[in-house]
């Protein structure tokens, strides 16, 4: 196993914990918590696994460009997609182009000084949106050059709920939460609807380790 394995294989281990812990303090009447407070923590049960979600990629995201940055590729050997998502991260006047001239200048000194560079080291910091559902995971691994998720993916396909409708429902509960809206009964967090989403994003850490293990080993991130 290479370093870079070893280190996202431990940031899963400890997120894995963290899960099941919590799923202990919920559900197994360890902690002799109220009815009252079991309701009140398992509601928002959901908004914490999906901010130990959202918190795994920003880190995994950040060691693969780390990884990638202690290659010292140069800037013609990287992939288009890598670069494009470098030159909009580093210059956010291509989103928003400067009104003033002296602006105008300082953008077009800087992208020169950028295009003279022998080697470079890919910006960190990765938007999620605060939303990592199918389309933005999907999204990421595009701009990184990893493997894409398929929607009927693993034990997500038919006859069970596929990956991209998974993903919806557990962004649907987590926002009902989050934006202030109520979780009607219905939707009342049981520990099964505890475990289908610890499951769920504990299937995805798993896998996206494996898909940059496989984009480092493979050098995806170079041209062909």
């Amino acid at each position: 196993m290479s370093n870079f394995e070893l280190i996202i294989e431990r940031n899963i281990e400890e997120r894995q914990t963290v899960l099941f812990e919590m799923e202990k303090v919920l559900f197994t009447k360890r902690y002799n918590l109220s009815k009252k407070h079991i309701d009140i923590f398992s509601v928002q049960s959901v908004a914490m696994i999906y901010s130990i979600w959202e918190g795994f990629i920003q880190t995994a995201f950040n060691l693969y460009i780390d990884e990638i940055n202690n290659k010292e590729q140069k800037p013609s050997f990287i992939k288009n997609e890598l670069f494009i998502y470098h030159i909009e991260s580093t210059f956010k006047q291509f989103n928003e182009y400067p009104s003033k001239l002296n602006q105008k200048v300082g953008f077009i000194s800087k992208l020169k000084d950028f295009f003279y560079l022998d080697r470079f080291k890919l910006n960190s910091g990765i938007n999620t949106q605060s939303n990592v559902g199918f389309d933005v995971l999907n999204n990421l691994l595009k701009t990184f050059c990893l493997e894409l998720f398929e929607e009927q993916w693993g034990q997500y396909k038919y006859p069970n709920t596929n990956l991209k409708e998974s993903l919806s429902a557990f962004l649907k509960y987590r926002n009902g939460v989050s934006h202030g809206g109520d979780i009607r009964s219905e939707e009342k967090i049981t520990q099964q609807v505890y475990i289908k989403f610890r499951n769920l994003v504990l299937d995805l850490m798993y896998a996206i380790q494996t898909k940059m293990v496989d984009g480092i080993e493979e050098s995806r991130y170079l041209k062909d």
